[in-house]
């Protein structure tokens, strides 16, 4: 197929999305598509008058109402409506991530289009309670504003494609779109797999029990909670360790804790200081408090470790209690105790809920099985153009 890709940002670069339109977009061309990837951000003139337009005197609400309010969606939605219209009849179908922007030009009597999504505003207004979602910094006529605009996207693509079936729950219950519309076709590790080494099982005995953490929003992603654990961890076996990636700077200076700071994957010294963590590590933890997917479980998964993370949520699509790790409730700091020290006190169950961990990443989040479950529904031929 030929594919003009529609993103915030240079979809070729690991900085957008987190490195996950690149992965999407290597994948889609190893596959043997050609894919046009178009920036339709906002920079220069533009930028400045939709940040001028949504201006808040509170910083956090500034940065949402400039990525989620009207006037960025509309400045957007030119920018795409210019690169559909240079590539009128050279492309086969658009695919967008996200909602905050309209591909004008696509959908009925034009080129089909499908979205990628992460969450949807909805997702955000669940999260709310958790106090890092987007949704805390809106008023509650703006988020219907929003839930307005994101849902005409939706209603005019011919299919969205959802990071997880908790999302793709969503779009069903919250937004009333019909099931066969939406397709959860997960993600995969924004590294490449072959560059992991594989270790031989480790038989050291001065060998430190050691929890590996990775998320740059520490809070959010439950860090300080995980530091409350810790201490208790270190009371039952003193000499644990646990390993914090990510933050831009030290979150912590309690005992036995080690800052790595924000590691570059796709640097060669990033890299090599993160599969020295990883290979460090015992058990990989993170208990997000609120978390639209989790790639961060994924590539733990990749190598070898068992996660702990919270029972909320797409986590416990990727993290089978009991099997490929646990899952907690959010905020449950005894639970979380609980299970790092039986991971770190049993190295039996732990490797044997890595091994598990890992083959359930390789047979269901790989970027080759994501663009497979993408095209059997792109394809053109099996294009569906049914209402939701």
């Amino acid at each position: 197929m030929r594919i003009l890709f529609l993103t915030e940002g240079d979809a070729q670069s690991w900085d957008c999305w987190s490195g996950t339109s690149k992965s999407l977009v290597d994948q889609l061309r190893a596959a043997g598509h050609t894919v046009e990837a178009r920036d339709i951000d906002l920079y220069g003139t533009d930028r400045m008058l939709g940040a001028a337009l949504t201006f808040s005197l509170n910083r956090r609400r500034w940065g949402t109402r400039f990525h989620l309010g009207a006037p960025s969606f509309r400045l957007r939605s030119r920018n795409a409506a210019r690169h559909i219209a240079a590539q009128r009849g050279r492309v086969d179908v658009i695919l967008q991530i996200g909602a905050t922007f309209e591909p004008a030009g696509a959908g009925a009597g034009g080129v089909p289009y499908f979205l990628y999504c992460d969450s949807n505003i909805r997702m955000a207004e669940h999260g709310a309670k958790s106090g890092f979602s987007d949704a805390v910094s809106l008023s509650a006529r703006e988020l219907e504003q929003v839930a307005r605009r994101e849902l005409e996207v939706y209603r005019r693509a011919t299919g969205i494609f959802t990071l997880s079936e908790r999302l793709r729950r969503s779009f069903i219950e919250d937004f009333g779109l019909a099931e066969s519309r939406v397709h959860a076709v997960h993600a995969g590790p924004n590294f490449d797999v072959t560059r992991i080494p594989r270790a031989p099982t480790r038989d050291d005995p001065d060998h430190a029990p050691t929890i590996l953490f990775v998320g740059r929003q520490f809070h959010r992603k439950g860090g300080d909670l995980l530091v409350q654990a810790f201490r208790r961890v270190r009371e039952r076996l003193p000499h644990a360790r646990l390993l914090i990636a990510g933050p831009p700077s030290s979150p912590t200076e309690a005992p036995g804790t080690r800052f790595l700071g924000d590691l570059n994957k796709n640097d060669p010294a990033g890299w090599a200081a993160l599969v020295a963590a990883y290979r460090s590590a015992d058990v990989f933890c993170l208990p997000t408090r609120f978390e639209p997917f989790g790639i961060a479980f994924i590539e733990a998964m990749c190598f070898g470790l068992p996660c702990v993370g919270t029972a909320a949520w797409a986590v416990p699509e990727m993290v089978v209690d009991g099997e490929t790790g646990f899952t907690i409730p959010v905020d449950d700091v005894d639970a979380l105790t609980d299970r790092l020290v039986r991971l770190l006190s049993e190295p039996v169950l732990a490797r044997n809920m890595g091994r598990a961990g890992r083959l359930r990443a390789e047979r269901h989040f790989t970027w080759p099985r994501v663009v497979e479950r993408m095209t059997q529904v792109m394809t053109p031929g099996r294009i569906s153009r049914k209402a939701g």
